[in-house]
């Protein structure tokens, strides 16, 4: 299992349905300021999710300082772009050149309200970007989003891509175009099931993770 998690086989992981489901994961970014990741290894988490970048020219402040951290504490570390509606191409080169060595390449695809122009992510854009990251690493990216957003997108090129689904309901909410999960996120912190809470951090993006290994 942790050759194929390793290597990211689509088809492989999505015969995750059936494994143990894993309180391990969480993600953060730079608004969750300073983090006590030693502490949230003692709190039972084994993988940290980071924002890296957003659209074609933003990198998270924290991303750099926190890998390092993390791979310090033999946590399984993994990196997050926010897609925007600026060209895919050129934002899966911005991504993977930032992103550096990591476990899994995951592309984050929801609403973004700030701008004086929409941008939020559109199907095109967002197809052109998992091509390029498959180009890039050999693999497909694992595609962050809600049912409401990717059924919107309702992409069979994004449905070849391993998924984390957030849904902060008892149970999750699939997208029409996937029939398994890889990842579940329940909780922003404050809405959905708990717990909430990790220590070192407090209130924080919590995920399960679909498998039986790390």
């Amino acid at each position: 299992m942790k050759a194929v998690l390793a290597y990211f086989g689509c088809a492989a992981l999505f015969s995750l349905v059936a494994a143990e489901k894993k309180n391990v994961v969480i993600d953060l970014s730079h608004h969750d300021g300073n983090v006590d990741l030693e502490a949230a290894r003692g709190d039972g988490i084994e993988i940290v999710i980071h924002k890296c970048t957003q659209g074609l020219s933003f990198v998270d402040p924290k991303y750099s300082t926190n890998k390092a951290t993390a791979n310090k504490l033999g946590l399984t570390w993994a990196a997050y772009h926010f897609a925007d509606n600026t060209n895919g191409y050129e934002q899966a080169e911005h991504f993977v050149k930032h992103a550096g060595t990591v476990r899994w390449y995951i592309v984050d695809l929801e609403e973004n309200p700030i701008g004086v122009l929409p941008n939020t992510v559109g199907r095109a854009q967002a197809e052109t970007l998992v091509r390029r990251i498959e180009g890039l690493t050999g693999s497909y990216p694992i595609v962050y989003g809600s049912k409401y957003f990717l059924d919107a997108l309702n992409s069979q090129v994004l449905a070849k891509c391993p998924l984390w689904v957030a849904s902060y309901n008892s149970s999750p909410k699939m997208p029409k175009n996937w029939s398994s999960w890889l990842m579940w996120q329940y909780t922003d912190g404050s809405v959905g099931p708990t717990p909430h809470t990790v220590k070192g951090i407090g209130k924080v993006d919590r995920s399960y993770l679909n498998s039986d290994s790390l």
